[in-house]
């Protein structure tokens, strides 16, 4: 398996941006790629597929799609969030429910993950929600439309 994964590329070009391949175990592979948006904040996207083995066509199509609407696919997912946590399910606190009506939205540091199947999430890194502790929430997509919220506060941090 080793030597397979040495000879997956470095970079992976989309649309004209390089994704770097980031160091990890054999069993899987990694590309991130880094941009920045009009407000100068990061917005990293990156590719796992696992099994290792380089990205096939669908995926790359996604991420290009990903990467050229990230503000888009933001915007759109925190107000799924805004709506989705009011149900009873997520359990917030009264507190944290006023903060979803704020005129900013309580999440921040999106990032997005696409993997090998073609699903994908936007992640919120950082979030006063209690529910985002430690590792953000996230919104997995069905294509380009949200469909369900990450709850990543029990996540394995490996």
């Amino acid at each position: 398996m080793t030597r397979f994964v040495a000879e997956l590329p470095e970079r992976v070009e989309i649309d004209g941006a390089a994704f770097s391949r980031v160091d990890s175990n054999d069993s899987i592979a990694c590309w991130t790629l880094i941009t920045d948006s009009e407000h100068g904040d990061s917005r990293p996207v990156s590719l796992v597929i696992e099994p290792a083995a380089a990205p096939d066509p669908t995926v790359l199509e996604l991420a290009a799609t990903v990467v050229a609407r990230f503000d888009e696919f933001s915007e759109l997912a925190a107000g799924y969030l805004r709506q989705r946590l009011r149900e009873p399910e997520f359990r917030l606190r009264r507190s944290e429910v006023a903060t979803l009506d704020a005129p900013e939205a309580p999440f921040d540091e999106p990032e997005a993950v696409i993997w090998a199947d073609g699903s994908w999430m936007l992640r919120f890194a950082e979030s006063g929600l209690g529910m985002a502790d430690p590792y953000g929430i996230g919104v997995l997509f069905d294509g380009t439309r949200p469909s369900a919220v990450e709850d990543l506060s029990g996540a394995d941090p490996a």
